[in-house]
């Protein structure tokens, strides 16, 4: 059995993880298949984001930010705390500079918060801080990934050209978030664990699980595998 995606055949075992994927108590979802995605996966995008209450949490928290940076802004005695007043400050600073001296510096900057190993946090798996929380605690990778996010938006960068990459981290053995961005044709990985932004096509040890913007999310899976699942429907058909 195939279906078709654009002008690609996809095999039963893609249809049947993008049923998964791309409905939510039954909910029809709008999807779409690339087959050169993230990090040489196979993407499956749906504009359903009902399976990741966490993140609509942390969405629905941005006008609070927006609202306690722009009294900031304003006059710093009204800034949240000291780490709200050193953010809004680098914002300011960056505003003139250029896309990717921005990318590094956030990124270089944000990486200067308290992390909190993912293990210390097994408890609160599910937690995912809002902007202003890490603002006052640091976070895990995930929330460093958001706070980047967010950070490169009020920048001016299209939200559309960015995601939060939740991945397997293969040389670690668990899991770990990065920001990818878009930028003139090329992707970029903004990690918690490394000041120094790379592109894409250098990072092969983050296999991921799923990303996410503001508009859409996506599944993962590996060429590989589809290849694999295939041969064994051609196998069978023989």
């Amino acid at each position: 059995m195939r279906i078709f995606a654009g002008h690609k055949r996809i095999s039963l075992a893609l249809f049947s993880a993008f049923f998964l994927f791309g409905t939510v108590a039954g909910a029809p979802a709008r999807a779409e298949v690339t087959e050169e995605g993230l990090f040489g996966m196979v993407e499956i995008s749906s504009d359903n984001l009902a399976a990741l209450p966490r993140w609509l949490e942390v969405m629905s928290s941005f006008p609070e930010l927006a609202k306690a940076a722009s009294k900031c802004d304003d006059r710093i005695e009204d800034c949240q705390s000291q780490q709200m007043t050193l953010w809004r400050t680098k914002i300011a600073e960056l505003q003139r500079t250029n896309r990717r001296a921005q990318l590094q510096e956030i990124n270089r900057f944000l990486n200067g918060w308290k992390h909190i190993q993912e293990e210390d946090a097994a408890a609160t798996s599910d937690d995912w801080a809002t902007p202003l929380q890490f603002l006052s605690n640091g976070g895990r990778s995930r929330d460093f990934a958001i706070m980047k996010y967010v950070s490169l938006k009020e920048l001016g960068f299209d939200p559309d050209s960015m995601r939060i990459v939740v991945a397997n981290d293969v040389l670690r053995n668990k899991d770990h978030a990065v920001l990818s961005v878009s930028l003139r044709g090329k992707r970029y990985v903004l990690d918690s664990l490394n000041d120094t932004i790379l592109e894409e096509r250098l990072v092969n040890y983050y296999v991921p699980l799923y990303s996410v913007n503001e508009k859409r999310r996506w599944a993962h899976i590996p060429k590989d595998f589809l290849v694999a699942q295939e041969a064994s429907g051609d196998e069978k058909n023989d």
